[in-house]
């Protein structure tokens, strides 16, 4: 079915979204983190370590 490669494409277009350095860096910041303490790079993992770091102040 159409709708499921297009969601399909879609999904794969969201987990491989990389956030710039400077996006990066003030998720870091926010989480108490740095480029040398966490490897994660893609937006769906930071995205969680932000909202995390949120909710836990």
């Amino acid at each position: 079915m159409k709708a499921d490669a297009d969601i399909a494409a879609h999904n794969a277009a969201v987990e491989g979204y990389i956030h710039d350095d400077g996006t990066r860096a003030q998720i870091f910041e926010c989480a108490g983190l740095s480029d040398d303490s966490c490897a994660a790079r893609d937006a769906v993992n930071l995205n969680n370590l932000d909202d995390w770091a949120i909710f836990h102040k």
